[in-house]
């Protein structure tokens, strides 16, 4: 696997050279151009330019949905480093109170105000009780579970536990905090997706739907409320060492144990590094981590191997 990912790297570094040296050629006869000519050019230019000026975050309100642990968590410390103010949300009120205990000695001013807010993704009553009076410059979707097995062998409960927290949970609280952004005509909204919803992995028919649907969702959503100011993102985290896959590596199929097995583990804080950088620059998509990126760009490829990876392998197992 590793040997694989050198390769392709290789590959996609030559490439982006080629292109990179021929741009060059472009920017030189991009300089003998007629004015009018550089005119059109800088105007299409421009947007990225703006996309270069990096968001402080400084003040900001920050709610964050599985905020008590894993990568919820990281952010909250990360972006309280910062100067936001935090709010996390989610069901157990003891991991709650230990994250408010981690994140308070981390703020850098007086004022900062670090809260927590107890209530489940998928009651979406409850949430609208406890949120509808706040108000919010940030909402990071970042609560989830995952539940890897075999189809034949997983409960179909399990699929809508897994769809209502990880897709209808992102849904329900996007709905309740984004009107109030609207009204101000600013606002940021990241939504926590993973590697599963790019490429088809061997044992979790009933986690990677849920994240192929918070693509589609994110897709869609960042068309209707950029006129409104407000950016999306979506995120695709790599394996990342959590409490969450701590729990998974319990449940795992041993094919899907051998695809994992070779490829690398994250820090929540490195994601969470990673994550604060592309929302600085209103990134839509957000990769953390080099193999990552190199999942992701080169998906179908990888797609394939694992998939005939696991056919082979489990050919073996039933024959």
């Amino acid at each position: 696997m590793k040997q694989l990912l050198v390769i392709l790297a290789a590959v996609l570094t030559q490439t982006v050279l080629y292109r990179f040296s021929t741009r060059m050629v472009d920017n030189q006869k991009a300089r003998e151009a007629p004015d009018h000519v550089q005119v059109v050019l800088v105007e299409i230019v421009r947007p990225v330019i703006n996309q270069v000026i990096m968001k402080n975050f400084k003040e900001k309100n920050v709610l964050i949905s599985g905020g008590s642990s894993g990568i919820g968590l990281a952010l909250a410390q990360d972006l309280a480093k910062l100067g936001a103010n935090i709010t996390l949300l989610a069901r157990d009120k003891k991991r709650l109170s230990d994250a408010l205990l981690s994140i308070k000695p981390l703020t850098i001013a007086d004022g900062q105000l670090i809260s927590a807010i107890s209530c489940d993704v998928t009651d979406y009553n409850d949430l609208s009780n406890k949120l509808n009076s706040l108000s919010f410059d940030i909402l990071i979707n970042s609560a989830g579970i995952a539940y890897p097995g075999e189809f034949l062998d997983l409960d179909q409960e399990i699929f809508a536990r897994v769809i209502n927290t990880n897709y209808l949970g992102t849904v329900n609280l996007t709905k309740i905090v984004v009107p109030d952004m609207v009204t101000r005509r600013s606002g940021q909204v990241v939504n926590i997706s993973s590697l599963a919803a790019v490429i088809g992995i061997y044992g979790y028919t009933a986690y990677a739907p849920s994240k192929y649907a918070l693509h589609g969702f994110s897709r869609a959503l960042r068309s209707e409320l950029k006129p409104y100011g407000i950016d999306v993102s979506i995120v695709f985290p790599p394996d990342t060492d959590t409490p969450q896959l701590a729990y998974e590596k319990k449940l795992l199929p041993e094919i899907t144990r051998m695809i994992n097995e070779n490829g690398g583990v994250l820090t929540a804080h490195q994601v969470s590094r990673s994550i604060i950088n592309g929302m600085k620059r209103s990134r839509f998509t957000i990769i953390p981590g080099i193999e990552g990126k190199i999942l992701y760009v080169l998906a179908p490829i990888f797609d394939w191997y694992f998939y005939h990876f696991a056919v082979r392998n489990k050919q073996k197992n039933i024959s």
